[in-house]
């Protein structure tokens, strides 16, 4: 299937297996809910941003079924593309991806947001690439863990020979709601040229525990003060939804999956 994204738009769009072409096209300005429901088992992503273009697509997993998710992206001259998974769900997830920086002016922000339930399993592999001067590329990747989870991402940033002036970076963020878990975080640099910015920056750890204190002190009880801290890690991924009701409406049923309420849902 192959959608083209014109003028100012804001719109949802039903995954189905298979492959998916995306053109936002030059001077286009907009946003996309890509929803990936029951009976998607493989979702193959192929995205193009034209010139001047701004793009912003949160791909939102809403079914149990596992899930193969692969992504391939280029962003041309002065594009702009921020694109986001939002999963909470408890099926197995392998998502690859990368994002091409073509054409300077280029910039490109991939988020994850991944809350990884008991027994769950979780595996990222992630590029972005600038492949010209003066390009920015940028990684944002959120998870939770509970028992017995497996998560593991490897997030690369990689400017090649030639591309000047151009910035790669990547932060990783993991809360680990118990101990018993496999988590392998792998942040690299692929650096080739020396005019350049680049950074990399990772935590992994469980909840702080005066944090925790001064939560449950105020009549939270445990689960629910550990939700509260584990919903913070979310929404950045959350605010790439196109409306303020979306927004609303994703943050209730991450309250609700993070135990807020009392129970994990």
């Amino acid at each position: 299937m192959e959608r083209r994204l014109t003028g100012r738009h804001d719109s949802t769009l039903q995954a189905e297996n298979g492959r998916l072409e995306l053109m936002a096209e030059s001077g286009s300005h907009g946003a996309l809910l890509l929803k990936a429901g029951d009976q998607v088992r493989t979702l193959d992503l192929s995205l193009r941003c034209d010139r001047d273009s701004e793009l912003r697509v949160l791909i939102l997993r809403e079914s149990s079924d596992d899930l193969t998710l692969t992504l391939s992206a280029d962003v041309h001259s002065q594009a702009d593309l921020k694109i986001g998974l939002l999963d909470l769900e408890k099926g197995f997830l392998e998502f690859r991806g990368e994002i091409r920086l073509k054409e300077p002016g280029a910039s490109a922000d991939l988020y994850t947001g991944e809350l990884v339930g008991e027994g769950a399993r979780k595996k990222n592999d992630l590029q972005v690439v600038s492949e010209t001067d003066h390009t920015f590329g940028k990684m944002h990747n959120f998870a939770v863990l509970h028992r017995a989870a497996d998560y593991d991402m490897v997030a690369a940033g990689k400017i090649v020979k030639g591309a000047r002036g151009s910035e790669s970076h990547q932060e990783t963020r993991v809360l680990t709601l118990d101990a018993d878990h496999k988590t392998r975080v792998l942040p690299i640099l692929y650096i080739d040229e020396n005019e350049v910015k680049a950074s990399h920056a990772m935590t992994v750890g469980q909840p702080d525990a005066d944090q925790m204190y001064y939560l449950e002190s105020r009549g939270l009880s445990n689960l629910q003060a550990m939700s509260l801290l584990s919903i913070g890690y979310f929404m950045p991924v959350i605010s790439l939804a196109g409306s303020e009701d979306l927004r609303h409406r994703l943050r209730e049923d991450l309250e609700r999956k993070a135990g807020l309420y009392g129970h994990q849902g």
